[in-house]
């Protein structure tokens, strides 16, 4: 099923014991017995990660949407269930917006630092209004 997937089987594991993944029943051998909704919820969970969505978001998303995990999949959803899931989508991207904004300052800091160190004349740390002495080429850092 990991292969199926396209994860690693302690990924499967971890999910397990987490409790993102039923336990599976297991073969008179030991092995792990698989169902298709088992495929299916795996798949689901690396979706929701790759949409950003923390593990505790997704279990409340696996609550909520029920992917594969009740003999009622495919049937409509309850509006408080839909509510609830857009509440935490939208919560989602309010926490995108927020890290694209302090990627934007980074972003803008960081072209700030490679100014000041490639300008015309002596080059200025960014760190401090000192000048780099051009013998060491390193910046004093204040105490």
């Amino acid at each position: 099923m990991a292969a199926q997937a396209e994860v690693n089987v302690q990924t499967v594991r971890f999910y397990e014991r987490e409790g993102l993944l039923r336990k599976p029943a297991r073969t008179p051998g030991g092995y792990r017995r698989y169902e298709p909704q088992d495929l299916e919820r795996v798949r689901f969970i690396r979706v929701c990660q790759g949409l950003g969505f923390t593990l505790r978001e997704i279990k409340q998303l696996i609550r909520l949407h029920r992917v594969g995990s009740s003999p009622d999949y495919g049937a409509s959803m309850s509006i408080n269930a839909v509510r609830e899931i857009l509440t935490i989508a939208e919560e989602r991207v309010a926490s995108i917006d927020e890290k694209m904004e302090s990627l934007s300052r980074m972003r803008s800091d960081m072209q700030t630092v490679i100014r000041a160190l490639s300008g015309s004349g002596a080059p200025r740390c960014p760190a401090a209004p000192v000048q780099i002495r051009s013998e060491s080429k390193s910046c004093k850092i204040p105490s």
